[in-house]
């Protein structure tokens, strides 16, 4: 009697249907890759990943309080309906005070799209963060974080500055880590993109 006749795991003539539902499950998984990579929103922030070292972020974004000069809070959630520039700063830490300008820039050339900037700052008090604008008005969103970095940390930052692209729907798209060139026409064609397409 031939060893192989015992074997009870697979009935002789089903091998070929476990290679085919096997091959099958793969299709379907390589063809979910291939959607999901080939999603619109993907293809448009691609040239951001490879130009900037930007990553792409699927998911919720934590809803964050920080607070206005009066301690009144600002919320994430409040700003639904616009893309959101989070950015991650303190007064402190040169690579944010060098890309400041760019940032202003940014939220000027954006005014026509509904877009915010949202510069949330680990800085000790609004004492620290008017100086440095010394009277100055920003363009951007100016949130204190009353905790320093806690805020921040919630998004895992662990070094200044670090932005994140939320878009209308509140959900997170890219994160840029270190300064960046916000001038740049690529950074503002695809702003322009997600903040009007529906």
């Amino acid at each position: 009697m031939n060893p192989t006749d015992d074997r009870k795991d697979v009935p002789p003539g089903r091998q070929p249907v476990q290679w085919a539902v096997l091959a099958g499950a793969l299709l379907v998984l390589v063809g979910l890759l291939t959607v999901h990579l080939a999603r619109p929103d993907h293809e448009r922030a691609l040239p951001l990943v490879s130009a900037f070292g930007a990553q792409l972020l699927d998911g919720p974004a934590p809803d964050i309080v920080v607070q206005d000069r009066a301690g009144q809070p600002i919320r994430l959630s409040d700003l639904r309906g616009k893309v959101v520039f989070v950015n991650f700063w303190a007064t402190w830490c040169p690579p944010c005070r060098a890309e400041i300008p760019d940032l202003e820039e940014l939220a000027e050339k954006m005014r026509h799209v509904p877009f915010e900037i949202l510069a949330v700052s680990s800085d000790e008090s609004w004492a620290d963060i008017d100086g440095f604008f010394s009277g100055r008005k920003s363009r951007m969103l100016i949130g204190l974080d009353p905790n320093k970095q806690a805020i921040a940390a919630t998004y895992g930052t662990e070094k200044l500055p670090e932005t994140y692209v939320v878009d209308q729907q509140g959900r997170l798209r890219l994160r840029f880590i270190n300064a960046q060139p916000w001038a740049d026409e690529k950074i503002h064609r695809y702003l322009e993109w997600l903040a009007t397409t529906p």
